[in-house]
């Protein structure tokens, strides 16, 4: 049996140079350098450990038999190699098509036409596929630090840029993306070292780069899918820069509970082939469910805004056309969606503030509960963005 690395791509260190240090060079929008399609590898890995494992993807299952598992929980994607008999009530196909559906209704918000069509969404993540069909035609710029200068395409860069503004998958598919790959450390293994520093300067080249970019192509917001303690290395440094991102008239969304502009967001689930639009189809986040029932869950007073984060489909760093189904996902997913939803919000209302967005989003939400054993549990209340913009409108 045969598991895939990630796509081996081979990237200079500067794609763009108008992603450099702050008062570098501006950005000509429209033009990025793309490195050669991905490469697929491969490593000896039986069935069996990946079954076990969780994660199907690029598994070779043909000679397998599943139809006495349970698969739901595992994810899997467009390169995985099912066996003909399955089990009756597990349809991959389906599942991953339900998957790229952004829900809460944001589909008939984009045949309106709301589709974040020029505004700009700034990620800072692990390495992207750069030509993935759900975005390439939108990246305005690439820009890799670090030991990620050299990093084979992750899982990770093209799931949160999919999740934000993908074409098919995505919050606001008409968004344009500027993407700089890092690393949140040093060193490799038991020699890595977490360092927030370099994020930090991350986002102060965004800021400096948002100065260069003319109307209708600016970064209204960066989206980080990552947390940090007052004491990491670098924490300080990363939250004064993204302060005078704030204080520049850039949004900056990340995994921060103690920032009480990011505090009220939280990820969710859903039934495995629950309608994404139907808040009676959500379930609590996969990560958080137990922790809801007894009552050591932050949100179990119901006030948290609530986001779809699991049975997500993204692209997939496997190919240009390749997507991935994950069956759990996690606070990663969360900030890219929301990132998305603000990138809506400057669209309908190009003046908006993230405190106006936050404030309406809040308004509007709709509350959801969970039952147990004939208890209601309630967590949260699910963001209806086709109200939320109403109301900022």
């Amino acid at each position: 049996m045969k598991k895939r690395f990630l796509p081996a791509l081979c990237l200079p260190l500067a794609l763009l140079a108008a992603c450099g240090p702050p008062g570098g060079e501006a950005l000509e929008p429209g033009t990025v350098s793309r490195p050669p399609a991905a490469e697929v590898q491969f490593w000896e890995t039986s069935p069996e450990a990946l079954l076990a494992s969780g994660d199907l993807r690029g598994a070779d299952l043909r000679d397998m038999d599943l139809t006495e598992e349970d698969l739901f929980a595992a994810g899997f994607d467009t390169k995985t190699q099912w066996p003909a008999a399955l089990p009756g009530d597990f349809d991959p196909e389906r599942l991953l098509e339900l998957g790229k559906d952004p829900g809460l209704g944001l589909r008939a918000l984009h045949e309106r036409g709301i589709t974040g069509k020029g505004v700009g969404i700034a990620i800072i993540d692990q390495t992207l596929l750069t030509e993935h069909r759900e975005y390439r035609d939108r990246l305005r710029l690439y820009q890799e630090y670090r030991s990620a200068a050299g990093d084979p395409a992750s899982a990770h860069g093209p799931a949160v840029a999919s999740i934000a503004l993908g074409e098919t998958v995505g919050a606001a598919p008409e968004a344009l993306l500027y993407f700089i790959a890092d690393e949140l450390g040093t060193g490799d293994g038991e020699d890595f070292v977490r360092d927030l520093n370099g994020y930090a300067e991350d986002v102060d080249r965004l800021t400096a780069l948002n100065k260069t970019l003319p109307e209708g192509e600016k970064i209204r917001v960066i989206s980080m899918s990552v947390g940090w303690m007052p004491e990491d290395r670098g924490a300080e440094a990363l939250e004064a820069a993204i302060g005078r991102a704030r204080e520049a008239g850039i949004a900056v969304i990340c995994v921060n509970s103690r920032d009480p502009l990011l505090e009220p967001w939280m990820g969710m689930g859903r039934t495995p082939y629950g309608d994404p639009d139907a808040p009676e189809d959500a379930r609590p986040g996969a990560f958080w469910e137990e922790l809801l029932y007894t009552g050591e869950f932050r949100g179990r007073d119901g006030s948290l805004l609530l986001v779809p984060m699991d049975r997500r489909t993204t692209a997939s760093p496997a190919g240009e056309g390749e997507y991935a189904c994950f069956a759990g996902g996690g606070m990663s997913w969360t900030a890219p969606y929301v990132a998305g939803l603000y990138a809506l919000a400057c669209q309908v209302k190009p003046e908006v503030t993230y405190g106006e967005f936050l404030e309406a989003a809040q308004s509007t939400a709709r509350p959801v509960s969970a039952w147990k054993d004939g208890m209601e549990y309630p967590y949260g209340r699910v963001v209806d963005p086709a109200a939320l913009l109403a109301a900022l409108e």
